[in-house]
């Protein structure tokens, strides 16, 4: 009998460890700030919904969602015929469950709060005759915080709560390749590098979850990030300065340390041109 409750005890430990393993998402993807600039007095005000693939999961018999959403706004303007300057901001809330905990099985939901605000500097210039391909690259910087929180419900003790807090400094850069057509259409392929730091970390994980979280060395130097996207942006004759964007992007470690993070990122919104669009309302002829 002793030797029966060793082996189920080894058999929980285990899956703890490596089976049940549920991971904690210390960065997901936003949205490419891939302006359509062509001239000095360009400009880009956009409004995006963020979202990321969604999974669902049977946990102790109930049916369990993992989703993730949030909103970008971004900004650009050409200051001169190839220089310009962005700003971006973005705000996610997601979650993910789990059935980990270091003593046994349970059901457990993570809950992620993240904000990050951009600036950043670019230069841009057409690369063919014609005026319809253009190169762009940006360099920048982004400040925000990240924060997630379990809420633990074990099968037959009370429930409890975890946290988990960080500064978030991500520096990034961006180059991009566009095709566009008479102003009312444009294909971008954007190839982002971001270097990310955690620091100034707030916890009250046990070191035993930080270390079987993959979380105990996130503050011991950068992470670094290649987000490619794909960037599709439609316009239309009669309403100049207005356009719709879709874009998907994706993201891949490229340092050795590990850490969990999100892959994906699917944004959908309006782009305008403030000074495109004042002056389409001018010009359009009255009734």
């Amino acid at each position: 009998m002793r030797s029966w409750h060793i082996f189920v005890a080894a058999v929980i430990f285990t899956c703890s460890i490596y089976s049940c393993y549920s991971p904690r998402y210390v960065y997901s993807p936003v949205a490419h700030n891939v302006p359509v600039l062509a001239k000095k007095g360009d400009s880009k005000l956009a409004f995006f919904y963020a979202s990321n693939l969604k999974e669902k999961a049977t946990i102790n018999g109930i049916e369990r969602k993992s989703s993730s959403s949030g909103i970008d706004v971004q900004g650009a303007y050409a200051i001169t015929n190839h220089f310009a300057v962005q700003a971006a901001y973005s705000h996610r809330f997601e979650k993910n469950f789990a059935d980990f905990n270091i003593n046994s099985p349970d059901t457990s939901t993570i809950n992620y709060t993240r904000n990050l605000t951009e600036l950043g500097v670019g230069y841009f210039t057409f690369i063919s005759g014609n005026k319809q391909s253009i190169f762009q690259v940006f360099a920048g910087v982004g400040i925000g915080k990240s924060s997630f929180a379990d809420f633990y419900e074990p099968l037959s003790s009370p429930a409890f709560q975890r946290f988990f807090k960080m500064n978030v400094t991500r520096l990034y850069l961006q180059p991009a390749f566009m095709i566009r057509y008479k102003n009312t259409f444009a294909t971008s392929l954007s190839s982002r590098f971001s270097v990310v730091y955690f620091k100034n970390i707030s916890t009250d994980y046990s070191e035993q979850e930080l270390e079987s979280y993959q979380l105990k060395a996130l503050g011991n130097g950068a992470n670094i990030f290649w987000e490619p996207a794909f960037v599709n942006t439609v316009g239309f004759k009669k309403l100049p300065g207005l356009q719709f964007e879709l874009q998907l992007g994706m993201a891949f470690l490229m340092t050795r340390h590990f850490v969990d993070y999100r892959t994906f990122n699917l944004s959908a919104g309006i782009v305008l041109d403030m000074p495109e669009l004042f002056k389409g309302k001018k010009q359009a002829p009255k009734n």
